[in-house]
């Protein structure tokens, strides 16, 4: 989607909003200004939090290249296709290196956004995709989580918006119950007082 308009005003520029799951699942903080740019918030608009994907995001997303990889190495050990170890050796490293270093790309590019206003999503490596809509169209959320999501303790959340929007999801969050709660909460403030003002 298109980002929207916005004007320069903007509430504490320098607050550390910006989180990430560091070693032992502890939040690392980034300078707001490196994370929501000034001309993607409306006047008065507040970011509640930014979040980046669990580190987990990087090797399980690219769990099935790297199981690929492993297998080319291992088929050297064949007798038929071992005097092509060699080459299925470095063939391996490289499928695996490629896609992780891919999935670091991704991973640093990805941006989950907050606002008292709005859900927004931005990623993209090599063309920036951002997903945005407003808190008061959010007609559902939902929290998924795989078994390997489980396992490293991450989650997945959900929304489902009314009209053209469509759906989005903040993918392989960590502490994703806290963070749900935290955007319901947004989305009811949100809604009710959308609401108030035709009362």
């Amino acid at each position: 989607m298109t980002p929207t308009a916005a004007g320069p005003d903007r509430a504490k520029q320098g607050d550390v909003v910006a989180q990430s799951e560091g070693h032992a699942g502890a939040h690392v903080a980034l300078p707001l200004d490196e994370v929501v740019p000034a001309a993607m918030l409306d006047g008065g608009e507040v970011v509640h939090f930014a979040l980046k994907p669990s580190p987990w995001f990087i090797p399980l997303v690219s769990l099935r290249w790297l199981v690929c990889g492993v297998l080319l190495a291992l088929s050297a050990r064949s007798d038929w296709l071992s005097q092509y170890a060699w080459y299925l050796h470095r063939a391996a490293f490289w499928v695996c290196a490629i896609r992780l270093a891919l999935a670091v790309l991704q991973w640093v590019s990805r941006q989950y956004v907050l606002t008292n206003r709005r859900f927004m999503r931005i990623r993209g490596v090599f063309r920036v995709e951002l997903f945005e809509c407003p808190l008061t169209r959010i007609q559902d959320t939902e929290l998924t989580l795989s078994p390997l999501e489980r396992l490293c303790r991450i989650g997945s959340i959900r929304v489902e918006t009314a009209g053209t929007d469509g759906a989005a999801a903040w993918r392989m969050v960590a502490r994703p119950l806290e963070v749900l709660d935290k955007l319901r909460k947004a989305i009811d403030r949100a809604q009710h007082r959308g609401s108030n003002e035709y009362l």
